[in-house]
């Protein structure tokens, strides 16, 4: 994962830098507000999250964002069971689902400018608020010596994998949920590429630092994190949402309007 965001920063910052192509005599829109949808792909899981650029200058945004993410352990790893009926797989040691709703704030600066169809836009940004961890036990159809049945329990310490026939679905026991806050900041470098002024295309590279009052529990059979450093991978689309032209547009409207 390291190495792949560091080879995707050095390509687009040196496109960014060199490239050139097809001159844009599409009319350039100089303060823009902006809205864009981002899949992201985290060191620690995966997720998706809404962005809106509100303009205050050409190099500089007010960024307000809401990211959700699926959040796995970094010792995750799916074992089968070959005593079961289905030959059931599942995470040994996995005592809860966990995923995260983050909202916050920033800004985004434009540090390189797109001036032709080939070009990249580089920019560089920080947000940070507030992110709320979302934990739900996972109930599996697990072996009793005791009354030698399977029953629905969660996961025991020292509980032998073979022990384990089945998990139940996601929607039961949703009532047991627990919530645990926390706080983000996020900084990083987003690379804008899109073909037309009016749509947005970007890949985006970071780093993310999550901190809670308390460690996560995802694993019974692991050490759980409190503090979480994450590196992440981001393709994002959207649009202008407003802004005006350098020059008129087509339809008449004087530069000295906003849309």
């Amino acid at each position: 994962m390291k190495t792949l965001i560091s080879l995707i920063l050095f390509l687009f910052i040196s496109i960014s830098l060199f490239s050139q192509g097809e001159i844009d005599s599409e009319h350039k829109i100089l303060f823009r507000n902006e809205k864009s949808y981002g899949i992201n792909l985290n060191s620690n899981g995966y997720g998706f999250g809404y962005r809106y650029g509100k303009r205050i200058n050409i190099h500089r945004k007010w960024l307000f964002e809401g990211n959700f993410n699926i959040v796995k352990h970094e010792k995750e790893k799916k074992i089968t069971n070959p005593y079961s009926l289905d030959f059931f797989r599942f995470v040994y040691g996995k005592t809860n689902s966990v995923f995260n709703i983050q909202l916050g704030t920033g800004m985004h600066h434009e540090l390189f400018k797109k001036f032709d169809r080939n070009s990249v836009s580089v920019r560089w940004f920080y947000t940070g608020g507030l992110t709320v961890s979302f934990l739900k036990p996972i109930y599996y159809f697990i072996y009793d010596e005791i009354t030698k049945e399977p029953e629905w329990k969660t996961f025991v310490q020292n509980t032998p994998w073979w022990y384990i026939y089945g998990k139940k679905s996601y929607f039961y026991h949703l009532n047991e949920m627990k919530l645990v806050p926390g706080v983000y900041a996020k900084t990083g470098f987003n690379f804008e590429f899109s073909k037309t002024d009016k749509k947005l295309n970007m890949v985006e590279v970071g780093f993310i630092f999550e901190a809670y009052p308390k460690p996560i529990k995802i694993m019974e059979t692991e050490k759980n994190l409190q503090f979480f450093p994450i590196l992440y991978l981001s393709y994002r689309f959207g649009k202008v949402e407003s802004g005006y032209y350098l020059k008129e547009q087509d339809e008449g409207v004087s530069t000295s309007q906003n849309n």
